[in-house]
């Protein structure tokens, strides 16, 4: 990838104060347990989209004391991060994760303000780095989901997303080439409200939801976006997403990760199946390739170094694709990679990590709050 492209975060400023309030266990716990804080990051980045960014994230942790017993729930989260770039972008983003009490319900969320530059390079699991053009767009959106639990780690509920994509700009790649989002009249080149309801399955065995050192992570969903909600693009979305994870040895673990995204109809490019970005496949920009559809699968090794630190080892593969005969050996898109993890919080295994990505066009970076899955 040519060195203009590359996602290129060269500063990542972290002054950490975790502020944690014991919670005072009932007469039934033999001992006390640090259960709620809260963790501030200053963030100074650059990217060639963005040039200079600043910004901060806040980090809130808890959990919840059982009625009956001394046990507590899983770990729950809410994390706000907010950033302005001397580009004018900005990106305010608050998204949840929390166990009620005895965790007989998940709700989690988002919500999310945008002002944003992106990248379009074509549509397939072919598309060239040559055809690469911006486009500039705003959104306000949210995600609002609530889970019952059905049995031991099962759980089952609906989840609404409701996005406004507005002030949409394109620009010609060229001189002599016009923008190819509207040459071709993509879906969603031009903004528009995408609203659905879906139905969520999932299972969840895992030890820590922020790091997992053993079981399960299962996800089926389903949605269906259109007009019935105000929405502006009719088309359903399917997924499947399965995490393992085994540890080897203390501190020492394997997690693998499989995802399937399946759309159907007309779906808007910006809701389009992807591979790339900090979660699926780091050797890719987010964006880099789209379409209807799309299979990977991935295995990172974690491990520690000393003290906060710790080191990943990342390998995976998959592709894009609009049908099944899309999809050829010699069209998959690999990644290996490595990265480095500071423990913000070591008891809770809350992370920051920084990633590097190699796929077949080159390195991709990536400076995250918390694991690829």
């Amino acid at each position: 990838m040519h060195p203009k492209r590359l996602l290129l975060l060269v500063a990542l400023l972290i002054l950490c104060k975790t502020v944690t309030i014991a919670q005072t266990p009932d007469s039934t716990a033999t001992t006390k347990e640090k259960t709620r804080g809260v963790i501030a990051i200053p963030v100074l980045y650059y990217t060639p989209d963005t040039k200079l960014g600043f910004g901060a994230a806040l980090i809130g942790f808890f959990k919840l004391q059982s009625k009956t017993d001394s046990s507590y729930t899983r770990l729950s989260t809410a994390k706000l991060i907010a950033d302005y770039t001397l580009n004018k972008q900005m990106d305010q983003w608050l998204e949840w994760n929390m166990f009620t009490r005895d965790e007989e319900y998940l709700l989690r969320g988002e919500l999310r303000h945008r002002v944003y530059t992106d990248r379009f390079y074509g549509l397939g699991n072919n598309s060239s780095e040559d055809e690469e053009e911006k486009y500039e767009y705003d959104l306000i959106g949210t995600k609002l989901a609530g889970l019952k639990r059905l049995g031991k780690y099962t759980f089952l509920g609906p989840d609404l997303q409701l996005t406004n994509y507005y002030n949409f700009k394109t620009y010609w790649r060229d001189f002599e080439r016009p923008s190819e989002l509207e040459a071709l009249n993509v879906s969603g080149h031009k903004g528009g409200f995408n609203s659905g309801l879906g139905m969520v399955f999932l299972l969840d065995s895992r030890d820590n939801v922020s790091y997992a050192a053993k079981g399960m992570f299962l996800e089926v969903s389903g949605y269906r976006f259109g007009s019935i909600l105000g929405g502006d693009f009719d088309y359903s979305n399917y997924n499947v997403n399965f995490s393992k994870y085994f540890q080897l040895k203390p501190n020492h673990i394997l997690a693998s990760n499989t995802v399937l995204n399946v759309n159907t109809n007309e779906v808007p490019f910006m809701r389009m199946a992807t591979i790339g970005g900090d979660r699926l496949l780091r050797g890719y920009a987010r964006s880099r390739f789209l379409a209807k559809n799309m299979a990977a699968t991935q295995v990172e090794y974690r491990f520690p170094v000393k003290g906060r630190l710790g080191l990943v080892a990342f390998t995976g593969v998959g592709d894009v694709f609009d049908k099944t005969s899309d999809l050829e050996f010699d069209k998959l898109k690999y990644t290996i990679g490595t990265g480095l993890r500071f423990a913000l919080n070591p008891k809770e295994k809350i992370n920051v990590r920084v990633d590097a990505g190699y796929g077949h066009e080159g390195i991709n970076f990536f400076v995250v709050l918390g694991e690829s899955f």
